[in-house]
């Protein structure tokens, strides 16, 4: 599907809500907007690739870092449309931020990994016992360490942990101040190019990507029809890049530098297609999984319960 028709919009707005699903002409102009955050790799930045940019509502991109600064956006009314990790979402219902997830990209099991120095002398999750691993703190690789190593009998303990930005760890990795990488996507691929070997098989963590919103946005009718819509093209726009990957992964080059080939072997090497999704039971238990697991190591302060946060509001729709 390379682009949503008016009328399968139109057919979508009797599931959605009664009463026009299209915001008329005339109030276009007046329209408030929908403020989506946009990063290197998230649908919006290869949306008119796929033809799904004709929104009949002003957008309003909104090009901030991650994390914190995109929950305080969240908080404030400042930003209503968020593709997230499973971490932010702890971070939100220990700080009580009222976010509403309402979508699902379900990950991989090779969106994450661990790649090891091919002369550091290890072949095994048992091998990193002793050894320098790095990782991003409190981010999915931070999660994926932990599971991992918790899954062979072993705690970070046991290991040499040095958290550190992607960009750092890389260098560190190919100049042999760190023996192991633990990465996601494009990073993984890029340090395998760089004297790694990946170690297979080591956990079952997927990391899904979650759609996020406020529950002011939703209590909007107005902005949850936003909403609705922008779910549906963003639908269609990954939609797009399972039957156009060569354009995706020029324009992925074009943002980052990183050579399309390794894009597209980063797609090739997936067991299904980006597809965005309704909630489910198997997204809600995987992301309580890791906020448990973050509690059970100290990263929060008190255990959290994220079932609050699931709205199903377009599940009809994404479902569909």
């Amino acid at each position: 599907m390379a682009s949503l028709s008016r009328r399968r919009l139109l057919a979508a707005s009797a599931t959605l809500a009664a009463g026009a699903w299209l915001v008329p002409n005339a109030a276009q102009a007046q329209a408030t907007p929908l403020r989506v955050w946009r990063y290197k790799g998230a649908a919006a930045t290869f949306m008119d690739l796929a033809g799904q940019l004709d929104t009949p509502y002003p957008v309003e991109w909104v090009d901030i870092g991650g994390g914190n600064l995109v929950l305080e956006a969240l908080n404030s009314g400042s930003l209503d449309y968020v593709s997230m990790s499973e971490i932010p979402p702890i971070f939100a219902a220990s700080a009580k931020v009222p976010i509403a997830l309402i979508g699902v990209l379900p990950g991989d099991l090779h969106d994450n990994g661990i790649v090891v120095r091919k002369d550091a002398g290890i072949r095994s999750v048992a091998d990193l016992k002793g050894k320098r691993i790095s990782y991003v703190r409190a981010t999915n690789t931070h999660y994926f360490v932990l599971d991992m190593l918790r899954q062979h009998g072993l705690t970070l303990a046991d290991v040499q942990a040095v958290p550190m930005p992607m960009q750092d760890a890389l260098i560190a990795f190919r100049s042999g101040h760190v023996d192991a990488l633990t990465g996601g996507g494009i990073s993984l691929l890029q340090a395998a190019r760089e004297g790694g070997e990946r170690l297979e098989h080591v956990s079952r963590f997927v990391g899904n990507s979650l759609i996020a919103t406020s529950q002011a946005a939703l209590q909007d009718p107005d902005k949850h029809r936003q909403l609705g819509d922008f779910l549906l093209r963003e639908k269609a726009t990954w939609a797009w890049v399972s039957q156009h990957p060569e354009a995706w992964a020029r324009r992925c080059q074009e943002q980052s530098g990183i050579a399309a080939e390794l894009y597209l072997q980063q797609l090739r090497q997936r067991a299904l297609p980006v597809r965005l999704g309704a909630i489910n039971e198997q997204a809600i238990a995987s992301a309580q999984q890791v906020a448990d697991t973050f509690f059970d190591n100290q990263l929060i302060r008190q255990p959290v319960d994220l079932r609050p946060l699931w709205r199903d509001d377009f599940s009809p729709i994404l479902e569909s």
